[in-house]
């Protein structure tokens, strides 16, 4: 090891290929095996002291992917009761795709997977440990003894910032072979070459949404296509934010994406508990209290107002951070990033001293020259800020990092004669101890993560005066500002006690006078976001709030019922709009929709026709056929699938128990999921009692429930059938060809359920919303007894005892298709089942007001 400086070789060039590559090897282990998080302890944020960084193989939990795993039918009605969602793991998606784009929210882990990755693959290679391939399984053992080659895509970026060039993958192999010249590892270009050539090296390319300049999207998305063109054998993982990535200008064809997962609560202890384990082996918390320790950070972070942070890693790391050290957590994320940012800068010295002031300490050189530490810290602000405002700009120049040059110039104003030595002396403090800028290369800081830079940069826009008309701007680049503004909302709020000043940005997000372009939707969507951060209750603290809530609400309405920005992006607005209230439902109806008729729609007398024509549809399959007319009389059908606020209020006011407690979990006006077959028939006999009760019941609806007979249903499959199709025989409910924004498919990429509303464009010809995709729907007809084998088929005949539907004994249909599903499921005539019993959280549903089955 005395041969390494940290990600540099200082030894002898070697010219044996297998001696170079390992020399290679451990050169990637020191730059990627740390967490690169520091302000632990004074040992362990010390870059010489190799030994007490916290080891990210460590506290590394596997990540999951937002993507399903393909089941085998189980022909057990047992079996299938204890169904649970499985979902692909990121290390698998990655041994099954040679080229893959790994999509994620900021801090959910995109980075930490790939240098995980990169050390476990580089590390069996060196020493051929079945322990490193233990962390990474699943991964194809033919393939273990790849060599990684990591590449961060804003410095590829930078190196051609300056010029405009044809893409080529001659550019990022000569952007990796200096690398090498920058480590001192020319001596490995050839051995590294020949693995490029006979595919036996895994590209990992970091950070594509970190090149946000406009000019230069073209060249690296199109220099990555030729690279993998070049070296068609070598695997390569590109990674990427989510939001960034709905820009086409990103988009890598054929390279299929996986969107990671948050945390789930399980994997959230996992993370506490090596955190803790990790920090008793470095001897930072003695042995003996590690484990009260994690289960007293495991009990903080279930508050309702830390719980939703706790699953994004990042965020879990930095409560980690601040738990270690102060033993409890704050109340909001800006205030976690505050005090995290505190622990960085100080926490060292006064673990050093003891809590007394040190001569040359950071704190003592700021006071010499009348300073305080706030002084230093608005300068990072204006640093990240400025870092952030060049990278984001059109401008040639990609500046995610800081020049050692503009951070010695920046510093010099703090002191009363400008000396740069001074200056210098308060860089090498932060560099060497602090931990809150990290030098990744000779005279270039960057920021432990690119959350800490936003943060510091939204910092900084929070003490500007015209920080709502700046900030309204800044939400004009699309995505790249957005973790920004809110992060310097929350400072203001949280820290601040400042609402008026983001009131007063909502107002500039979403004036009374709209129209209806992108930029406006998504401008209108971020208000919302800024409501959130602000918080419900102090909305509601002035008329200004109020006015500024009904007027986002609107808006965000307005944005589901013009279908506008892409699926993803709309299906995310709709969340906000649930979060700050969705004004479509009314909360004194048991949240049914403010319509007269509370939501229900006449579908009127008449045939239509059933099933499906293999002639016209070619996804057709022989359970739909033959295609035939069925005449039903008039009845009503819910506009839109039961939500899980309408499903929480039947369970609040009735005191039911449903089997699985997870369908009072979901967003409130999503549709419900995790409800059996049983609990959809008890929510109708409820709501049938309730209207058939209460006074405000509209009288259309009061009189076929009481003067009729009528009841509160599910639907038979043909009433199912012709409220979604109408009588001509269309295959989907907007007509016969696919519309990737008219359908929360599989091809939507959305991967979870939506707001209801969320895909008006893809309505059915009696305006009923998502009959297609979302979720599959609970019906009342019987597919037979087992679910194998249709007993009822067609034509179509309700008094055949189809409709005789008993839980014990039968397999029931449901319609409609899922997000999980592909364009064939998600068609009109398509038929699928389910036990009553099953638990899948694929299943929803939706009622109709008709006669019982036994009075047709």
């Amino acid at each position: 090891n005395n041969l390494f400086s940290g990600a540099t070789y200082i030894g002898k060039p070697e010219k044996d290929p297998v001696q170079a590559l390992r020399i290679y090897r451990r050169v990637l282990i020191n730059a990627n095996q740390h967490l690169p998080l520091r302000g632990i302890d004074i040992e362990v944020s010390d870059p010489s002291s190799d030994g007490n960084k916290l080891s990210l193989s460590s506290v590394y939990v596997d990540l999951y992917t937002k993507t399903r795993i393909e089941k085998k039918s189980e022909k057990s009605r047992e079996s299938q009761k204890k169904e649970e969602p499985e979902f692909l793991r990121i290390i698998e998606a990655a041994a099954i795709y040679r080229q893959m784009v790994v999509l994620g929210d900021p801090g959910s882990g995109k980075s930490t997977f790939v240098n995980h990755l990169c050390v476990c693959l580089a590390a069996y290679g060196l020493e051929q440990s079945e322990f490193w391939l233990k962390r990474i399984p699943g991964w194809p053992r033919d393939e273990s003894s790849l060599i990684p080659v990591p590449v961060v895509l804003r410095d590829f970026a930078r190196q051609f910032s300056n010029q405009q060039l044809d893409a080529d993958p001659c550019h990022l192999c000569d952007f990796i072979y200096s690398r090498l010249d920058a480590q001192k590892l020319t001596f490995v270009k050839q051995a590294l070459n020949d693995a490029l050539e006979n595919g036996q090296a895994i590209i990992l390319l970091d950070g594509l949404d970190e090149v946000p300049n406009k000019t230069q999207r073209s060249f690296i998305r199109d220099t990555i296509i030729a690279f993998s063109n070049r070296y068609p054998h070598c695997r390569m993982i590109v990674t990427c934010r989510v939001l960034s990535y709905q820009d086409p200008a990103w988009q890598l064809d054929h390279f299929p994406s996986f969107e990671l997962a948050p945390f789930n609560s399980q994997m959230i202890d996992d993370f506490i508990q090596a955190w803790y384990s990790e920090l008793s082996r470095l001897t930072v918390v003695k042995p003996e209290n590690s484990d009260d320790l994690a289960n007293r950070l495991k009990q903080a972070v279930r508050r309702p107002d830390l719980w939703n942070l706790a699953s994004n890693p990042l965020l879990l790391t930095v409560m980690s951070l601040v738990h270690t050290h102060k033993q409890r957590l704050p109340d909001a994320r800006s205030l976690l990033y505050e005090e995290s940012v505190d622990i960085l800068l100080w926490r060292w010295e006064q673990i050093k001293t003891g809590g007394k002031d040190e001569t040359h300490g950071l704190t003592q050189l700021l006071r010499d020259q009348g300073r305080s530490e706030l002084d230093l810290k608005k300068v990072l602000w204006e640093l990240a800020f400025e870092a952030h405002k060049k990278g984001g700009g059109n401008s040639n120049k990609i500046l995610s990092d800081i020049g050692e040059l503009d951070l010695q110039q920046a510093l010099t104003k703090l002191h009363t004669t400008k000396s740069r030595d001074w200056a210098y002396t308060i860089i090498n403090k932060i560099k060497m101890r602090a931990g809150l800028l990290i030098e990744r290369e000779q005279a270039v800081y960057t920021f432990p993560h690119r959350t800490f830079q936003e943060y510091l940069a939204g910092s900084y826009l929070s003490i500007l005066k015209d920080f709502a008309s700046t900030c309204s701007s800044l939400a004009e680049s699309g995505a790249f500002w957005r973790e920004v503004i809110l992060l310097a909302v929350g400072r203001l709020v949280y820290y601040s006690g400042d609402s008026e000043k983001p009131l007063a940005l909502v107002g500039e997000l979403c004036p009374e006078q709209l129209t209806n372009d992108t930029l406006s939707w998504q401008k209108a969507w971020l208000a919302g976001n800024v409501l959130c951060e602000i918080g419900l209750k102090r909305i509601e603290d002035s008329n200004l709030g109020k006015d500024m809530k009904r007027r986002v609400q609107k808006r965000l309405v307005q944005l589901l019922e013009h279908s506008a920005l892409t699926p993803v992006e709309r299906a995310t607005a709709g969340n906000v709009l649930a979060k700050i209230g969705d004004p479509r439902f009314l909360k004194d109806r048991w949240y049914l929709p403010d319509e007269p008729l509370l939501g229900f729609v006449e579908i009127p007398a008449g045939e239509f026709l059933m099933g499906s024509d293999p002639k016209k549809d070619l996804q057709a399959n022989d359970i739909e056929t033959p295609q035939h007319k069925v005449f039903l009389k008039h009845y009503y059908i819910a506009r839109y699938p039961v939500t899980v606020a309408q499903f929480k209020a039947f369970v609040k006011d009735s005191g039911y128990k449903p089997k699985y407690v997870d369908c009072l979990k979901g967003i409130d006006t999503h549709p419900v999921i995790w409800v059996n077959w049983v609990d959809a028939v008890n929510y109708c006999k409820w709501l049938t009692e309730k209207l058939s009760n209460d006074k405000n019941t509209p009288k259309e609806i009061a009189a076929y429930i009481n003067t009729k007979g009528w009841v509160i249903r599910l639907p038979s499959e043909a009433e199912w059938e012709k409220a979604a199709r109408g009588c001509d025989g269309r295959i989907y409910p907007w007509g016969d060809d696919f519309d990737v924004n008219k359908v929360n498919s599989q091809e939507a990429e959305i991967e979870t359920t939506n707001v209801v509303g969320c895909f008006s464009e893809g309505k059915s010809p009696y305006g009923i919303m998502e009959m297609s995709g979302n979720t599959y729907e609970w019906t009342n007809s019987t597919w037979g007894k087992n679910g194998i084998e249709l007993d009822f088929k067609y034509p179509y005949n309700a008094s055949d005892g189809r409709e005789n539907t008993n839980s014990k004994t039968y397999t029931v249909i449901v319609r409609g298709g899922s997000y999980y599903d592909d364009i064939a499921s998600v068609r009109c005539a398509r038929r699928n089942w389910l036990d009553p019993d099953g638990r899948v959280d694929l299943r929803s549903f939706r009622v109709v007001l008709a006669p019982s089955f036994s009075d047709l």
